[in-house]
């Protein structure tokens, strides 16, 4: 790596508010050598470069929209180069499908949302999935042993930064860690008016790699999802902060909403469904009226909100922490269940065997909304499944259990919504088989008298 002099030494910080700054000249240190960032030639050379760095250590890998499946590419190329590495990363089900663990017979990943996607390498050791909640993954990236981080970026401005783009929830967890850090100069990422920027001199080393972002296109929710939109829609007052995640409810909920003014967002990712808000001037216009750590969906969507002056982009810390969502007034958390059993207990993650994806923020946002001042915690079932089975049932079983029954939320199906936090035991499962398709309801009932009956 070249090494150029100056007259003085400058140090590198990140701050707070989400820019970095160099600290005043030091006087008396003349001649100090510091170290200028080395441009490579190509991704195969920052492959190997990376794998050099890390040998028999952990690499931060960025996801979402920024997953760099070009530097993948130059790992799989080049058979043995991702031996004894292990890759960790923030990987989103349904958008990131590479199995990095997949590199190399004796490459290895930490993920945090299993999906289908790794289920090879899961199932022979290689991929270690660590089950816990999207607040305690800041920790661990804050915490753990990395020895190199990868960073995906925009071409730097007249000053030299460079936008974290379209993802800013993990990648500011490495910004003022003592690891090797290689950046990606991505000339087809967007600059985000709201998201964190990195200095080039940050870097140990970069090369640029032009690759488009990939999109999320979300399906339509399947079902008569009519009431069950209505329901949640009679909850949420002007002057609400929402949050929502992936998946096919969130789009059908927000386009209900479009009456409403005064909204804001708080959600560790924004997706499509931020545009009918837009569109019908429901959201609030003051700065951080959006704030999110990922922006996640369309080409068109991306774009939008690349200029957006009332979006800001944050870390994991701010975006899912109990002290800033408890601070939030009215904030409103949207999340989706697979399965509610009648104690109150709810899957998030499995169907049946399978696992399809982790717990993720839910339980994060769901106790913020119970702290946050006229917060509401919102879980929605559709009450009966596309196999015409009841999402309703007697009793989970572990460890499908991904929201304990100690954080009752507000539970919402297609047959109404109720607080399940005050109720007692009986209540509780009473008010729940309420929720329930009438034609299975029956089975409930007899499934709550003779418990013991219903677990043969």
């Amino acid at each position: 790596m070249p090494v150029t002099k100056r007259n003085h030494a400058r140090r590198i910080s990140w701050s707070p508010h989400g820019k970095w700054w160099r600290h005043a000249p030091q006087k008396g240190n003349d001649h100090t050598m510091i170290l200028s960032p080395r441009r490579l030639s190509s991704l195969a050379e920052a492959a190997a470069l990376l794998a050099d760095r890390a040998k028999g250590g952990r690499i931060f890998i960025p996801a979402g929209p920024v997953e760099p499946l070009a530097l993948a590419d130059a790992f799989r190329a080049e058979p043995g180069l991702a031996d004894d590495l292990t890759f960790c990363g923030l990987f989103i089900p349904g958008l990131n499908r590479l199995d990095w663990a997949a590199l190399s017979a004796k490459a290895a990943a930490n993920i945090f949302l299993p999906s289908p996607d790794f289920a090879t390498t899961i199932s022979d050791g290689r991929t270690h999935v660590i089950p816990c909640h999207y607040s305690a993954a800041w920790r661990f990236l804050r915490d753990q042993d990395f020895k190199a981080a990868v960073f995906h970026l925009a071409p730097p401005d007249a000053q030299g930064q460079c936008s974290v783009s379209l993802s800013a929830d993990a990648s500011p967890a490495f910004f003022d860690r003592d690891v090797f850090k290689l950046g990606l100069i991505n000339p087809a990422l967007p600059v985000v008016t709201g998201a964190p920027t990195v200095p080039l001199a940050a870097l140990d080393a970069w090369v640029e790699a032009e690759a488009i972002p990939p999109e999320l296109i979300t399906p339509a929710p399947t079902g008569d999802i009519d009431g069950l939109v209505a329901h949640v829609s009679n909850l949420i007052e002007d002057g609400s902060c929402l949050q929502a995640g992936i998946g096919r409810l969130p789009g059908a909920i927000m386009a209900s909403l479009v009456a409403r003014r005064d909204l804001s967002i708080h959600s560790g990712l924004i997706g499509d469904w931020i545009l009918p808000l837009l569109d019908a001037g429901c959201v609030r216009d003051q700065p951080r009226a959006l704030t999110s750590g990922v922006i996640l969906g369309s080409h068109n969507m991306q774009a939008r909100l690349a200029g957006e002056s009332r979006l800001s982009l944050v870390p994991i810390a701010q975006t899912h922490g109990a002290a800033h969502l408890g601070a939030i007034t009215r904030f409103v958390s949207l999340n989706a269940a697979l399965e509610v059993d009648l104690a109150g207990q709810i899957n998030c993650e499995f169907a049946g065997d399978r696992v399809l994806a982790g717990v993720g923020g839910a339980v994060d946002f769901l106790r913020g909304a119970r702290l946050s001042p006229g917060g509401k915690p919102i879980v929605m079932v559709q009450a009966v499944g596309k196999d015409g089975r009841s999402r309703i049932i007697p009793r989970l079983s572990a460890p499908s259990v991904s929201i304990a029954r100690s954080d009752a939320p507000i539970l919402v199906s297609e047959f109404g919504a109720i607080d399940l936090e005050p109720l007692d035991a009986k209540a509780r499962a009473l008010a729940i088989i309420s929720l329930a398709a009438p034609e299975h309801r029956d089975m409930l009932k007899a499934a709550w008298a003779h418990p013991s009956e219903a677990r043969k």
